[in-house]
């Protein structure tokens, strides 16, 4: 299969996800990142665990996959509750900032578990050459994207 076409079911799946689930960009994003993070600090010692526990694959590597599954699953778990977007404008682009983030966090793990060629290579690279730049614009993005979440407050109850 052609890597450009796995890179667009990948961003079609994940702006999917926040525009059917109207999840607010900033939870979701800052959920990205500790992922990301999480992925960092542990996917190599999770490997060999997941290994023992039975999961063995040969393509993509193993090592792949849980780090692609440590990157998203924060964000996957706040997709069921938490703020969410009313109008149909705020719902597009905060699915199109989450794609892009969980995108730009994932270039590593899926370029390094594929033969890049042609627009595939194209896409990879844009991401790659960029990710600092998308990264840290998303995680701005999504910081005031909370900021501009309203919480209700609980009603005064009258002694009288």
């Amino acid at each position: 299969m052609n890597v450009a076409i796995v890179f667009g079911v990948v961003l079609l799946l994940l702006f999917g996800l926040a525009f059917f689930t109207k999840r607010r960009f900033g939870v979701l994003g800052l959920a990205l990142a500790a992922g990301s993070m999480l992925s960092e600090l542990w996917a190599t010692q999770l490997t060999p665990v997941v290994r023992d526990a039975g999961l063995v694959v040969q393509n993509p590597p193993l090592i792949t996959i849980v780090s692609v599954v440590l990157v998203l699953l924060p964000a996957v778990f706040l997709l069921f509750s938490g703020p969410s977007y009313h109008d149909m404008p705020k719902r597009i682009v905060g699915a199109i900032l989450f794609a892009a983030l969980a995108f730009a966090l994932l270039i590593e793990p899926l370029g390094s578990a594929l033969v890049l060629q042609g627009e595939g290579r194209m896409v990879y690279e844009f991401f790659n050459d960029n990710q600092v730049y998308i990264v840290t614009a998303g995680l701005v993005i999504a910081v005031f994207d909370l900021l501009g979440t309203h919480t209700s407050r609980a009603q005064k109850v009258s002694k009288h």
